[in-house]
């Protein structure tokens, strides 16, 4: 018996194995929750909306509006001085992704001084799950309280969220408040 019949796989194997190497991708793609969201980063990439990476452990108030804009060159901000609870400017920009968690918008608040004192992100609805431990991975364990929000205390600020949603929340969204502004 030669080399090449001893180690010859038989053809029904090999075809067992590319239809594993074709559908496998295509399967985490489609029915995974990991799959799903990234397949959404990917599309939402494609369809021109910026991604926004901001390490909010280390975000504090004294970033300003220009320095924002700076770091964050890809994203359109529309601003108006208009007085709110969290500062007297407020910016506005759409964005597909917030530290890879799919989104629809950013909103930044600053104070007279145009220093930063809040940040609220409304992401997508279906990756809830997924940024509350995104968040606890990167912030640690969160502090919840009885009306439902986590709470999670950074350096120079404190990230909440509720710790679930309903399809009766308007916008599903997780706010930074610079130190300070609790």
């Amino acid at each position: 018996m030669s080399d090449n019949q001893r180690f010859r796989i038989p053809s029904l194997y090999k075809k067992f194995l590319l239809i594993a190497i074709v559908l496998g991708p295509v399967y985490w793609l489609m029915f995974t929750e990991d799959g799903r969201r990234r397949t959404d980063l990917v599309f939402l990439y494609l369809s021109g909306e910026p991604s926004v990476a901001l390490d909010l452990s280390v975000l504090g108030a004294a970033a300003t509006e220009q320095q924002l804009r700076e770091f964050l060159p890809d994203v359109q901000w529309t601003c108006e001085d208009k007085p709110t609870a969290f500062g007297a400017r407020n910016c506005v920009a759409r964005i597909g992704a917030f530290n890879d968690t799919p989104a629809h918008y950013l909103v930044s608040y600053f104070d007279e001084a145009k220093s930063l004192k809040a940040l609220k992100m409304v992401y997508r609805r279906a990756y809830h799950a997924w940024l509350l431990s995104h968040f606890t991975r990167n912030l640690g364990k969160p502090i919840g309280d009885n009306g439902g929000v986590l709470r999670w205390t950074t350096t120079r600020g404190v990230v909440l969220m509720k710790s679930e949603i309903s399809a009766a929340d308007p916008e599903p969204s997780m706010i930074w408040l610079a130190a300070g502004e609790r």
